[in-house]
């Protein structure tokens, strides 16, 4: 799969290449940039080659800036969701420290009694007058 999206990449620029290479006078040619803020003026002479370089890459760098944004966010809401993991398996292994504490057969009793409570519950709910 690699050497088929390398083959394809290669493809597309070489089509792009001869486009550019077919085109060539059109990218030479010098276009005149102005740029009139009030306070002042810019005047910029350049082929269009180097005008549509310029601004694609200006595109690339404002694109990089708004993802940023989203970037941070999610960097914030990993860093969040790791501690919540973290508090969690301290839970966790307190609540197994505990457990490995107390005798054998308290905790199979412990273990029994949940189960005999739970099959209570749930038979309770099917109970033609129960709820649910």
């Amino acid at each position: 799969m690699k050497k088929f999206k390398l083959l394809l990449l290669l493809i597309v620029l070489a089509l792009i290449g001869l486009g550019v290479w077919q085109n060539l006078s059109l990218f030479q040619t010098q276009h005149a940039l102005r740029l009139n803020l009030g306070i002042t003026e810019f005047h910029l002479e350049a082929g269009l080659g180097v005008l549509l370089l310029a601004f694609f890459l200006a595109g690339l760098l404002i694109a990089y800036f708004f993802s940023l944004f989203h970037r941070f966010k999610s960097r914030k809401t990993i860093r969040g969701l790791n501690e919540q993991l973290e508090a969690e398996r301290k839970k966790a292994a307190d609540l197994e420290s505990r457990l490995g504490g107390k005798p054998q057969q308290e905790q199979s009793g412990t273990a029994a009694a949940g189960s005999a409570a739970r099959q209570e519950q749930s038979s309770a709910g099917s109970e033609p007058g129960g709820e649910g």
